[in-house]
């Protein structure tokens, strides 16, 4: 039986530096994670990705665009195994620079596609990251809403795009929650399934002081598009991430979201 793992998670990667302890002690346990594929957000400075090279030697394979001061979208994605081929799509709608989503803008949201095969099987890896809802106000009629459901569907139509006999798996930071309308429309316009849609559990842990019944909701996900004419076993959940070995809460702290895993067998 052929298998594949995968596992995405917003690392809180901050720029200026401000990252760097924490990356390191995050790399060192998720490169312990038996997944096949591990797929980054927020990796928001250039100088992270030669330390992500060091930090991750289990994972060998990398993928992730060049940009002027970090990795376009934040994104990077690390792999035991060869990527055939990598490359990544700006979103057409970023919003506005001059704006409260100024750091979305110059992130250049978008999406990191790799492939590669295991076992005969093609599968496409799409790690995204939307643009931010910093008011948590996810209805048809808000700004931010409009410029997500831009790249909503701009990313269901990349979905599409894929050749019926992959595996398409689609992961991130998509920052609006499950009970929103676009989570209904990226599912019934790309076909995607959801393996944790009856998870209530939330991905997202606000800081102190932040309203935790608005914003504890699960915003990340991990989709699938299951392949024409095979049969698969999926299993997934989400797992938090934490620095066991310190004493303190505060010590503890890796990242602000938890991690998502997927396991898939056939």
């Amino acid at each position: 039986m052929a298998e594949f793992s995968l596992l995405s998670l917003n690392t809180f990667g901050l720029p200026l530096f401000l990252g760097l302890g924490r990356l390191r002690r995050l790399t060192r346990q998720l490169d312990d994670f038996q997944s096949a594929v591990l797929c980054f957000q927020e990796i928001q400075q250039n100088t992270y990705v030669s330390f992500l090279n060091r930090w991750l030697p289990a994972h060998p394979h990398h993928a992730f665009e060049p940009n002027f001061f970090a990795p376009k979208g934040g994104l990077f994605t690390a792999a035991r195994l060869p990527l055939r081929e990598s490359y990544f799509v700006p979103y057409e709608n970023r919003g506005r620079w001059l704006s409260v989503g100024i750091a979305d803008w110059a992130l250049n949201k978008g999406v990191l596609v790799s492939q590669l095969e295991v076992e005969g099987q093609r599968i496409v890896v799409m790690n995204t990251h939307l643009h931010a809802n910093y008011g948590g106000r996810w209805h048809p009629e808000n700004p931010t809403s409009r410029i997500q459901l831009d790249q909503v569907l701009h990313l269901a139509a990349m979905v599409q795009e894929q050749p019926t006999d992959a595996l398409v798996l689609v992961c991130g930071d998509f920052n609006f929650p499950r009970d929103s309308f676009l989570y209904d429309e990226l599912l019934s316009t790309s076909e995607l399934l959801d393996p944790l849609a009856q998870d209530p559990r939330p991905t997202y842990r606000p800081f102190p002081l932040m309203n935790k019944e608005k914003f504890a909701q699960p915003i990340d996900f991990v989709l699938m598009r299951k392949p024409s004419e095979r049969t698969i076993d999926i299993q997934a959940d989400i797992v938090e991430i934490q620095d066991a070995s310190r004493a303190f809460a505060p010590q503890r702290f890796l990242t602000d979201h938890n991690a998502l895993t997927l396991k898939i067998r056939w």
